[in-house]
């Protein structure tokens, strides 16, 4: 399985245009990094129907704990690099974004992390290594029973107090003036030579009790992920309860009751979260999306509704969000 997920990424073409991502009308100067792997690898998603990573909430904490300590993004990605968990909600350093969209755009990064997500999958171990803008970024995949249940990466983090400099000359080349790079490397959290390795200590010891203390769990063919599945696929006009409870066989009373055991809240909830889930995601990976759009992507056809229901369950306005 993990072997089909590469070949995607291999196969993908070295050079990239605004209608290349699998006919995709996506501009993608303008995408985070991880919509983009989101995007290169959906060819692998078929192959994966009845494998899907479920966590509990203690992933959340560990992650925003991690993310405190250091301040340095850390996210959980399931295994078709869908992001399931980000650390306090952080998002793609200013000096990464600099580097991506204006100085080279995306196709060395994501080549590099092609290679290192690659190595760390067929390691099974953490991968550590310094990015091509200088910075420090590990990747480890999580195995739950021998089983791929996702990757956790975090970074970026700065061990030197300036950019290399092959990307000082390239900036100074195009833009003359490197004082918005300068200050955007400073603000990249630093983390000294000497303490590196404890902090991928700390990293390890994190990811691999993820998957020893049931903090992340595999869930097959099981009701629960049938249905899920279902209305991530349809998160436009997902299925309703009665469609839901027809699919796997079981009553409409039997399908909320699973759904509160198994998940700690009702079906309508879990509609809801994971639809608000998505237009987070598209939101925050996508700066220039109103919120008008991200709502229609998931099926809500009056903004101001959506606000509403998004401050509700998130206690924030999406606008916050961008």
């Amino acid at each position: 399985m993990a072997s089909s997920i590469y070949k995607c990424f291999s196969s993908y073409p070295s050079r990239y245009d605004e209608k290349h991502l699998f006919g995709m009308d996506i501009t993608v100067r303008n995408m985070d990094f991880y919509a983009i792997l989101c995007n290169i690898i959906s060819m692998a998603r078929k192959e994966m129907e009845n494998l899907r990573v479920l966590l509990n909430e203690n992933v959340q904490t560990a992650l925003d704990n991690f993310s405190g300590c250091f301040g340095a993004r850390i996210a959980y990605f399931a295994t078709d690099m869908g992001e399931l968990k980000v650390g306090q909600k952080q998002q793609m350093c200013r000096y990464c974004s600099l580097i991506r969209l204006k100085l080279y755009g995306n196709g060395r990064c994501l080549e590099q992390d092609r290679k290192k997500l690659k190595e760390a999958s067929e390691r099974k171990t953490l991968v550590s290594y310094t990015c091509h803008g200088g910075l420090v970024e590990v990747i480890f995949p999580v195995y739950v029973d021998n089983v791929p249940a996702g990757f956790v990466m975090a970074g970026q983090f700065r061990t030197a107090s300036a950019p290399p400099k092959s990307i000082i000359e390239d900036w100074k080349r195009k833009f003359k003036d490197d004082q918005e790079l300068m200050s955007a490397f400073s603000a990249v959290p630093e983390i000294s030579p000497a303490k590196l390795p404890n902090m991928l200590g700390l990293f390890s010891m994190l990811v691999r009790s993820i998957a020893k203390e049931g903090i992340a769990s595999i869930q097959g063919d099981t009701v629960v992920e049938k249905i899920l599945h279902r209305i991530r696929c349809n998160l436009e006009n997902p299925p309703t309860l009665a469609e839901a409870a027809h699919l796997v066989g079981r009553s409409k009373s039997s399908v909320s009751h699973i759904f509160k055991a198994k998940l700690g809240k009702s079906f309508k909830s879990c509609v809801i979260d994971l639809r608000l889930d998505r237009a987070e995601e598209i939101l925050r990976n996508n700066p220039g999306t109103t919120v008008k759009e991200a709502a229609s992507k998931v099926g809500f056809d009056d903004e101001f509704y959506f606000s509403r229901i998004f401050r509700k369950y998130r206690g924030f306005p999406p606008s916050k969000i961008n």
